[in-house]
C-alpha cells in the first residue's frame, strides 16, 4: 500500500511538470482518478494471486500426504470389453472402415490401484482372521441355595448347591460363508436339580448334557450359507434348540432366565444333543422357514434310533405399530419311545415399547400314557428401563407343565441382570417352583440364587 500510494504521487508529479514544459493542461481531478483505478486494479491482481498461491500450497499438501499413506496394491487382472472392426483378410481396424465388420472381444489387463496404509492394514487383519481359529471363553459361577415352602421336609430343604461352568468355542472360517464351530464344555459341582427332583430343571446349564465333573462336547458343526444368503445349512453335532422355539426374551440361561423351563418348552422333549442336520430359508420378507433332525440319545446304535425330526415356520411383523415381534409355529415327530410321537408349540415374542418385551409358550406332546403333556409359560422381560445401569435388564415369568401321568409343576422366576463391563454381569435369581405328583403329597420350594458370568 506504501509503495504504491508514492507510485501514485510520482505519477502526478511526473504528469504536472511535463504539462508545464510543454504546455499542455492535464486536469488534476482526471490524473487522481486514473491514479485510484490503477491502485484498484492491482489490490484485486494482488488478491487474486494470494489465492492461487493458498491453493497450491494446499494442492501440494495434499500431495505429500498421499505420497505418504498411500501404497500400490498387488497388480489386480480386470477383463476389458474392446470394440473392433475386421475386415475380410481379418485385419483389425480403431475404426469402422468400407468393408469392415465390427465384433467385441475381451482383453485382460493388469492393474494397480492406489490404497492408503490403513486400508492395507485393515485387509491383511480381516484375511489373516479369516484363517485362522478364533477362541472364545463363556465361564458362569451359580450359587443356589433351596428353602422348603410346603409340603413334608425333603432332602434338599436348607441345602445349598454350587454349579461351575467353562465353555471352550472354537470358530473357523473355512471359505466364503462358510465357518467350523465347536463348544466344549465342561461342569463342575452339584445343581440343585438332583434333590428337588423337579420335572424340568432349575438351573439351565445343565440341560442337554449327559454327565458333570467332566469335558463333554456340546456341538461341533460346520455352517454354510446358498442363493445369497437366503438357504443356511448347518450339519454336525447340533443344539436343535438353537434354531427351533428360539425366543428373544426367554431364550438364554447365562443373561436371562436360569430355569429350564423358562429357556426351551419341554414339549420338544430333547434331552441329549446329537449329530443332526438344520436348513433354514430366509427370503428376507419376514417369512423363515426350517426343518432339521437330530438324534437326542447317547445309546443309539443307528441313525434310525432316538431320531427328532423338526420343522418351524415363524414370522416377524410389528402389529399395530407397537413394536417389533416374532411369531413361531413348530412341530415335531420323534421315535425314542419306539413308536412315533408327535408334538407341535409356539413361541411368540412381541415388544411393546423399546424396553418391554413380552413372551409366551405353548406346546403339547403325546406321552407313554396314552394321553397329551401340556405346557405353557409367559412373562416380561424389561431391558434398559427401570434400571440401575442403561444396559441392564430384569424379567418375570411364569410356567405351568402338566404331564399325561398326571404330575404338575407350576414355576415362577425373576432376575435381574446387572451388566458390570462388557464382558462380566452379575445377575440375582429369585424362584419359586411347586411340585404336584399324582402319586405323593405336593412340595414346594424357594430358590434363591446368585450367577456370575463372564465371556470373553
Amino acid at each position: 500500500m506504501q509503495r504504491k500510494h508514492r507510485a501514485g504521487i510520482g505519477l502526478l508529479t511526473l504528469s504536472v511538470l511535463l504539462g508545464l514544459a510543454t504546455g499542455v493542461s492535464v486536469p488534476l481531478k482526471v490524473l487522481a482518478q486514473e491514479t485510484a483505478d490503477e491502485r484498484e486494479m492491482m489490490l484485486k491482481r494482488i488478491e487474486e494471486l494470494e489465492n492461487r498461491l493458498k491453493r497450491l500450497e494446499q494442492v501440494e499438501q495434499r500431495v505429500e500426504e498421499l505420497e505418504s499413506t498411500t501404497v500400490l496394491s498387488e497388480p489386480e487382472t480386470r477383463v476389458k470389453r474392446v470394440e473392433v472392426w475386421v475386415d475380410e483378410k481379418g485385419v483389425e481396424h480403431p475404426k469402422q472402415e468400407p468393408g469392415t465388420r465390427r465384433i467385441v472381444t475381451y482383453q485382460r489387463e493388469k492393474v494397480y490401484r492406489r490404497q492408503t496404509i490403513n486400508e492395507k492394514i485393515e485387509e491383511a487383519l480381516d484375511d489373516a482372521a479369516s484363517r485362522t481359529v478364533q477362541l472364545g471363553v463363556d465361564a458362569a459361577i451359580v450359587l443356589q441355595n433351596v428353602q422348603q415352602s410346603k409340603g413334608s421336609s425333603t432332602k434338599a430343604d436348607g441345602n445349598t448347591y454350587q454349579l461351575a461352568s467353562a465353555d471352550l468355542l472354537f470358530t473357523a472360517g473355512l471359505a466364503q460363508y462358510t465357518i467350523f464351530y465347536a463348544d466344549i464344555v465342561g461342569l463342575s459341582g452339584t445343581p440343585p436339580d438332583g434333590e428337588v427332583g423337579g420335572q424340568t430343571l432349575l438351573n439351565g446349564y445343565a440341560a442337554r448334557l449327559r454327565e458333570q465333573n467332566q469335558l463333554e462336547l456340546r456341538e461341533a458343526w460346520l455352517m454354510t450359507q446358498l442363493w445369497t444368503q437366503k438357504l443356511t445349512l448347518v450339519a454336525g453335532r447340533l443344539d436343535l434348540t438353537n434354531y427351533f422355539d428360539t425366543n428373544t426374551a426367554a431364550n438364554d440361561e447365562t443373561t436371562q432366565f436360569l430355569s429350564d423351563a423358562l429357556v426351551n418348552n419341554p414339549a420338544l422333549g430333547l434331552s441329549e444333543n446329537g449329530a443332526g442336520m438344520a436348513a433354514i430359508f430366509d427370503p428376507k420378507t419376514g417369512f423363515r422357514f426350517k426343518i432339521g433332525y437330530q438324534q437326542s440319545s447317547s445309546t443309539a446304535t443307528n441313525l434310525s434310533d432316538s431320531l427328532f425330526y423338526l420343522t418351524e415356520v415363524s414370522y416377524q411383523w410389528t402389529p399395530f405399530k407397537i413394536g417389533e415381534g416374532n411369531y413361531r409355529l413348530w412341530y415335531r415327530t420323534d421315535n425314542s419311545s419306539g413308536n412315533d410321537q408327535n408334538a407341535f408349540g409356539i413361541s411368540i415374542d412381541q415388544k411393546l415399547a423399546a424396553a418391554i418385551t413380552l413372551f409366551g409358550r405353548y406346546g403339547s406332546a403325546e406321552s407313554d400314557a396314552g394321553r397329551r403333556d401340556h405346557f405353557y409359560s409367559g412373562g416380561l422381560q424389561i431391558r434398559g428401563g427401570f434400571v440401575y445401569n442403561p444396559e441392564d435388564a430384569w424379567g418375570i415369568g411364569y410356567s405351568h407343565y402338566s404331564l399325561g401321568t398326571g404330575d404338575r409343576e407350576r414355576l415362577a422366576e425373576a432376575y435381574y441382570n446387572l451388566r458390570i463391563s462388557e464382558k462380566l454381569q452379575f445377575s440375582f435369581v429369585l424362584t419359586h417352583v411347586s411340585e404336584d405328583p399324582a402319586a405323593s403329597r405336593k412340595v414346594a420350594y424357594f430358590v434363591p440364587g446368585m450367577r456370575l458370568q463372564a465371556s470373553f
